[in-house]
């Protein structure tokens, strides 16, 4: 896409100066032709032809200043296309804004429920490790706890696992 734009921009200067070329080229042979033609004609009869294109002189300021007329009218439709192109472009970097700034609250939120499912999973851990405790201390094995501190300690892991759920349904 991009070369196809700097193809065409180099077409268009190389066909801008072929014809500036050209048109340089007419104008110089005009203008000697009309010295060749008038060198043999007195003052009177150069005159009166020069006379002869002053109506044509007013006809092309009047050309000259419609043009510039029509160039102020073109550029000022160029610059409100602009300003509306620069308005739907602010438009649209709010429209992103707001969706980075959606973005960030679900990265945070999920950040959050990841944090809780280690926990959880962390404490998930404990209860089964003193769940088996539990089992082999009832079953007759020895160990360094007590049953009680054993029940106890599984519990208030419970509790705290309670806890974290209770406490993400506040949240939800």
């Amino acid at each position: 896409m991009g070369t196809n734009t700097q193809d065409d921009l180099k077409e268009n200067n190389t066909s801008f100066a072929i014809t500036a070329f050209v048109t340089g080229i007419v104008i110089v042979g005009l203008w000697a032709a009309t010295i060749l033609f008038l060198k043999d004609w007195d003052d009177a009869k150069k005159s009166a032809f020069g006379d002869m294109f002053g109506s044509i002189n007013a006809l092309f300021s009047g050309l000259a200043l419609a043009g510039i007329i029509l160039t102020i009218l073109l550029q000022r439709k160029e610059l409100s296309l602009q300003r509306k192109e620069l308005r739907d472009t602010r438009e649209e970097l709010k429209r992103t804004a707001t969706a980075q700034e959606n973005s960030e609250k679900a990265l945070k939120k999920q950040a959050e429920n990841l944090k809780i499912s280690a926990q959880l999973s962390a404490l998930n851990t404990l209860v089964s490790f003193y769940t088996d405790l539990e089992i082999n201390v009832r079953k007759g094995f020895s160990s360094p706890i007590g049953l009680n501190d054993i029940t106890s300690k599984k519990n208030a892991y419970v509790s705290r696992i309670e806890e974290i759920l209770e406490h993400k349904e506040e949240l939800i």
